[in-house]
């Protein structure tokens, strides 16, 4: 269970992937591991368990709260429902779930910043003991003795086909622990092997028996999954010399707390690179350039806040773990050192002598920040003109006529605008921080 991590970045990238077209909406569907909820709040709690319980018996899955249903616009969590949200108590949770379902339903639980706006998840691990059912009646969603099942984003009761399956894998798990038991005791021998009973806490044998105190049995709970391993599951506990009577332990529950994590996306990097941010977290952004649609972003200013060289760079993508075609691209600009610098043509075009115009007024800091069409073009082109030393010399200035342009038409823009503003940005980027350039 501990190999499992749910909220990786690359998840969260799966789950929010944001249409092209528009920013608003998320082109992820629900699925059989995947349910949207516009809003949380406690009265649906049935329909939540519901959700869960068919997630146990399927694969494992995430309610994301903060995404309408159709289309799946991102509206995030706010005002009473996030509240409501944020005041979740694993106690008071566990008890819904252990009120209704047996065996036990594992969750976790994470609040997730996306652009301004919050959304809540909750993740439920695929159990290890399926089926699990229904225990008690709740409202109209839930019906005792029913087990629930997902199917192609619905939940549904299970149906013949998997409940078969279930049962039949459920069989052959028992087969080979039964297996492995007797294994162990004819190696060890009959006389020298001791029964642990996990609930009472009792080992007993033919050399007599002993009781490890309620308190510490949670903490061997990785022998349940029958994972015995000094690297993986929880700790082993050791018990040295005399065994003795225990008063009292002191209390290991406490309250979970929500874990909160800032998601990074393309208007992240560049603004934060735009404003020289002295993020927390940097090669978190340099990561997240690998699941991108595109490798053509700053990158040069994230290394010198990590202190990184290219050898350095290319170690931590390479060991990022996506799909994405900008993965390649990014290692690929890190190899060869390439730069978006743009020489502006020596010809007297009517094209070559606008790219020159802005160059000067770029200079002379004389830019009109309203212009648009291809005049902006041509000055973002221009930009890529400019020498590393003229780049340095006008940072803050050309840094913020960026910035003005990028939050005023970069959402909505479409094909050579955003490109020519991504390349104008790399530009300037690798002419600050890119140490051949120095």
């Amino acid at each position: 269970m501990d190999k499992i991590k749910p909220f990786s970045q690359e998840n969260l990238n799966e789950i929010f992937k944001i249409s092209s077209r528009d920013p608003e909406r998320v082109i992820s569907r629900e699925s059989s591991d995947l349910e949207f909820k516009e809003s949380f709040g406690w009265k649906s709690i049935p329909k939540y368990l519901k959700t869960s319980a068919a997630f146990a018996n399927t694969r494992g899955g995430y309610m994301v709260f903060g995404i309408a249903n159709a289309p799946h616009k991102l509206v995030g969590l706010d005002g009473p429902h996030l509240r409501s949200f944020e005041s979740i108590e694993a106690e008071k949770l566990t008890k819904h779930f252990n009120d209704h379902f047996s065996p036990e339903i594992l969750w976790k639980i994470q609040e997730y910043e996306l652009q301004g706006k919050i959304y809540g998840l909750l993740y439920v691990y695929e159990s290890h003991d399926k089926p699990v059912i229904c225990t008690k009646d709740a409202e109209k969603e839930l019906k005792e003795g029913d087990i629930y099942y997902r199917y192609r984003g619905r939940t549904e009761r299970i149906k013949y086909p998997e409940l078969r399956a279930i049962l039949d894998d459920g069989r052959k798990k028992e087969q080979r622990l039964w297996m492995r038991h007797f294994s162990r005791i004819a190696t060890i021998g009959v006389r020298d092997t001791g029964v642990f009973d996990l609930h009472t806490g009792q080992v007993s044998g033919a050399k007599g028996s002993f009781f490890i105190d309620e308190a510490l049995l949670s903490q061997l709970s990785f022998i349940k999954e029958g994972q015995f391993s000094e690297t993986e599951g929880k700790p082993t506990l050791k018990l040295i010399g005399n065994v003795g009577v225990i008063s009292a332990l002191p209390d290991a529950s406490g309250k979970k707390q929500i874990v909160k994590t800032k998601g990074i996306r393309i208007g992240d990097i560049v603004l934060s690179f735009l404003n020289r941010d002295k993020v927390a977290e940097p090669i978190e952004y340099i990561k997240q350039i690998c699941f991108e649609s595109t490798a053509n972003l700053p990158i040069y200013f994230f290394m010198s806040l990590e202190d990184l060289d290219s050898e350095k760079a290319l170690e931590i993508v390479n060991g990022v773990i996506s799909r994405a075609p900008a993965k390649s691209r990014l290692i690929d600009r890190l190899q060869k050192r390439t730069t978006q610098k743009l020489p502006i043509p020596v010809s007297e075009t009517s094209t070559s002598k606008k790219k020159k115009e802005f160059c000067q007024q770029l200079n002379q800091k004389k830019i009109d920040t309203e212009i648009t069409g291809e005049d902006l073009l041509y000055c973002l082109q221009a930009i890529r003109g400019l020498t590393p030393g003229e780049i340095k010399k006008n940072s803050k200035y050309i840094c913020s006529l960026i910035r003005t342009w990028f939050n005023k038409h970069y959402a909505a823009a479409h094909g050579p605008l955003a490109d020519h503003l991504r390349r104008a940005i790399c530009w300037i980027d690798e002419a600050l921080y890119m140490k051949e350039l120095q």
